[in-house]
Formats: structure tokens, sequence, C-alpha cells
């Protein structure tokens, strides 16, 4: 197998779980909002996006190339997957129909802060392509 074709698909296949994962993260980024949004009007019942559940299932069901996992927690080898609607994946919080601003805002910047990081990731990313590419002069 060529060695450029090999590497391609490597880098492209983080750069496809951390875009999913920021999707995922902007997805919950809107739900959020609109619950602190909402948080004075009678009888509206919070919601979230339960990200782990869906980044989980959406790995699972991606196709990718046969890796072997030598630890439950390393993640499979996945394709780009295409754009995806999330609204369809919001679930309402059980309790009261009122919304705990507190607990909102923590998860807006729990959620941020995961936004973050996969930001860091590809800036890492293109650093690390950066590098390899004026190595090769």
């Amino acid at each position: 197998m060529n060695h450029l074709l090999i590497g391609k698909k490597l880098f492209d296949q983080t750069m496809a779980v951390v875009q999913r994962s920021m999707d995922l993260r902007t997805a919950r980024h809107k739900v959020l909002s609109s619950n602190i949004a909402n948080v004075e009007t009678p009888d509206y019942v919070s919601r979230d996006l339960p990200f782990q559940k869906i980044f989980e299932r959406t790995l699972d069901n991606a196709p990718g190339l046969a890796m072997k996992k030598t630890h439950p927690r390393h993640l499979p080898s996945m394709e780009d997957p295409p754009y995806r609607d999330f609204s369809a994946e919001v679930e309402e919080d059980p309790g009261p129909g009122s919304v705990n601003i507190d607990e909102q805002m923590a998860k807006l910047a729990e959620n941020n802060l995961m936004f973050q990081a996969g930001v860091h990731v590809l800036i890492k990313k293109f650093e690390a392509l950066k590098t390899a590419l004026s190595e090769t002069r």
C-alpha cells in the first residue's frame, strides 16, 4: 500500500473524529443555550443532547479501517461522516418544569471546554502536518 495513502487515511481519521466531536459540541451548545434563554418561561422543560451516547453510536456505525483495539477506551477508526442534524437526538431532562440555571451554565461551560480541546487538537494536527511538509524539503 502506498505510504501517502496510509498517512492520508490515518491523518483524515483523526480529523474526522475531531470534526464529528466539534459538530456534536456545537449542536449541544445550541440546546443548552436555549435552556438558559428559557429559564423564566413557565412550564419549559430543559433539554439536552446526550453527547457521549450519540458520539459512541456514531463511531460504532462508521465505516473505517479494520484496526485492533488494544484498550477498551481506544476509539475505532472511521471515515469522515456526513453532516447530520442532531435535533432528533435531543432529550428532555426528567424533573420539574423549571430550568436550573446553575446546572445549565455548568453544562455549557463543560461543553465549551471540550470544544476548545477539539480546537487545540486540530491546531496540533495542522502544526504536525506543517512540520512534516517542511522536513521533506
